[in-house]
């Protein structure tokens, strides 16, 4: 089963960083990172806009708690989005090519 996980971080530099960690440790079979967007949300009370990067993640459902653990542990903000949600239909030619490239 195929994980998607998604996160924003606010430079180019760290969602570098962080897709590198997550695909080097073979945690994560793919990063994608998209951006700038724009996210508009209230950060102690005050109504905020940030441009951010967002990393989409694609990880094996039994990896789910290290990626998890590695993508907070390794994330620049205080409070960092992580929502992962499972894929429900994954073609086997890319569940084979995950499964090879990440440790299962």
């Amino acid at each position: 089963m195929m994980m998607i996980g998604w996160t924003t971080v606010e430079t180019r530099e760290q969602a570098g960083a962080l897709a590198r960690s997550l695909v080097e440790k073979r945690l994560a079979a793919c990063v994608q990172i998209d951006g700038p967007i724009t996210s508009h949300y209230l950060w102690q009370g005050q109504s905020t806009r940030a441009d951010e990067f967002r990393l989409q993640v694609k990880f094996l459902a039994e990896r789910a708690t290290d990626v998890a653990d590695h993508v907070l542990a390794n994330h620049p903000y205080e409070t960092p989005e992580w929502i992962t949600v499972r894929a429900e239909n994954v073609s086997e030619k890319y569940l084979s090519w995950a499964k090879t490239n990440t440790y299962n």
